[in-house]
């Protein structure tokens, strides 16, 4: 089946769940309502089945794992109240919360747990299971107990289990899943439940009135992701009171500048720029080639060109991480064309050389600046770019099938740090065996030392320029109407702050 005809069947499946769009617009006028702006529709509605960013942003609106770090690192109870850890760091023994029941009324046990970690072992994308490639099993002790089994020390497991995007940790109800598609529907513990999706238009939510965390209830009765891709249509929405809230572009941010109905709250991300470098085929599989494109990129005239001034050049590890490595204590992180024409010619590319760049068109215009600027200073250095503006589905296709010379990419927040450096499974070649020993050397590191194991790894990489050349981390902004009183984004830019909005 060709991939169009691929992307019409995922919505007509998808449509099978559907409401009218006049409907859900009456509803979101509603007082207690929240009507929200988001540019990409999501792909898919199991948290084991995606690797793009902003279709998480859904999934964590509904469902919930045991467990989430906080920026800082630090691991919350969520659906476990307690947990122990035997002295090898290999068993994790989970208590659940009493009384906690799915938004359909059932209780959540262990068969649940149990059940949800199975199905990612069985069904998951490699993406998600790459972030528990160390669990060897998970059994139930009683109705209440869990235990998690490792096959080795792994330093960013209770982080992983943590993550507030919930890639791979999301509980699900194993009587639901027998009935339904996770993949159309959600059902969860969270603070919103689903009420319905329209493709590429709309997703309606509704409060969880029986939600266990009456702290953190949501604070409106109804919530509609509107999807609308481009941000003029959303900054008139806005304007105009049929959207409430919308995560405006650096060029949003200066058309909203100065209209004083409108709040613009600023967040420096953890998000991430990047190359992604197809390390599987030559010449890329040249450690000198790699080194020489990430030299020849002008990092802080990217940030201005790219970002419009509105993020800072950075490493694998953004630079919020005090204890990574500076940026002016890495190698090839610098801008330098002489020595990237050096490196060229000495890869035995004298004259340089022809590559192409898979391009994620219509994501975000900071992206698409990004990729003809990145054209322009590659020139420099001798290295042709050609810009394969690929839509979303093809460059997806092509991301997973490691079909790429490099690729423009955006990595979220990562509640483990291990996970902004971890090459990806089955996106570029084999990884060189010093990165492979200093990853496991990092997993079975103590808590107090995974941070310095991990400095040592982002030093390597930086060395060897594997797996990925990044370039930046971004601002971001959340824009609101005169309706909402107070929206508190944080850092890792997830969506779950939501259900903190409140309305005037």
């Amino acid at each position: 089946m060709s991939l169009q005809l691929l992307r019409v069947a995922g919505l007509l499946a998808f449509g099978l769940l559907t409401t009218s769009y006049s409907a859900a617009q009456d509803a979101g006028t509603k007082a207690g309502a929240l009507v929200v702006a988001e540019d990409v529709v999501p792909q898919t509605f199991d948290p084991t089945q995606s690797s793009q960013i902003r279709t998480w942003y859904m999934w964590q609106l509904v469902y919930e794992g045991l467990v989430r770090a906080d920026v800082s690192g630090k691991i919350l109870p969520v659906l476990a109240t307690s947990w122990t850890v035997d002295k090898p760091q290999t068993t994790f023994d989970f208590t659940l919360r009493d009384g906690v029941k799915f938004s359909d009324g059932t209780p959540v046990t262990a068969d649940d747990v149990v059940f949800s970690f199975q199905r990612l072992n069985e069904k998951g994308l490699p993406y998600a299971k790459d972030r528990f490639k160390t669990l060897e099993s998970v059994t139930k002790l009683d109705d209440k107990r869990v235990r998690f089994k490792l096959k080795q020390p792994d330093a960013g497991f209770l982080l992983n289990l943590g993550s507030p995007f919930v890639v791979g940790s999301a509980i699900l109800s194993q009587k639901w899943a027998q009935t339904h598609d996770p993949k159309r529907e959600m059902m969860g513990t969270g603070p919103f439940k689903m009420v319905s999706y329209t493709p590429n238009q709309q997703l309606v939510l509704k409060r969880n009135d029986d939600y266990w965390n009456k702290e953190a209830a949501a604070k409106v009765s109804d919530l509609t992701i509107r999807y609308m891709p481009e941000q003029s249509a959303q900054i008139a929405a806005l304007k105009s009171g049929q959207i409430d809230l919308m995560f405006p572009s650096a060029e949003g941010k200066l058309q909203l500048k100065g209209d004083s109905a409108v709040t613009v709250v600023q967040v420096s991300s953890t998000n991430t720029v990047r190359l992604n470098v197809g390390t599987n085929r030559a010449p890329f599989d040249n450690v000198d080639v790699r080194r020489a494109i990430s030299l020849a990129i002008n990092r802080p005239a990217m940030v201005q060109g790219a970002f419009l001034g509105e993020a800072v050049p950075s490493a694998q590890l953004p630079p919020s991480y005090t204890w990574a490595p500076r940026m002016d204590s890495l190698k090839y992180h610098k801008y330098d064309v002489a020595q990237a024409k050096a490196l060229l010619a000495k890869a035995g590319y004298p004259k340089g050389l022809d590559i192409t760049l898979n391009h994620l068109a219509g994501w975000s215009t900071y992206l698409d600046r990004f990729a003809e600027l990145l054209k322009s200073q590659l020139a420099q250095a001798d290295i042709r770019v050609t810009i394969q503006a690929n839509q979303n589905a093809v460059w997806l296709d092509k991301q997973n099938k490691a079909d790429y010379q490099i690729m423009d990419n955006e990595y979220a927040f990562q509640a483990d740090p291990m996970f902004y450096l971890m090459p990806r499974p089955g996106r570029q070649g084999p990884n060189p065996p010093e990165i492979d020993a200093q990853i496991a050397k990092a997993q079975a590191a103590s808590p107090e030392d995974y941070p310095v194991q991990l400095a040592k790894l982002a030093q390597m990489e930086d060395d060897l320029v594997f797996p990925d050349i990044t370039i930046a981390a971004r601002n971001a902004w959340v824009a609101y109407s005169p309706k909402v009183k107070s929206a508190t984004p944080d850092p890792t830019l997830s969506r779950t702050f939501l259900a903190g909005v409140t309305l005037k």
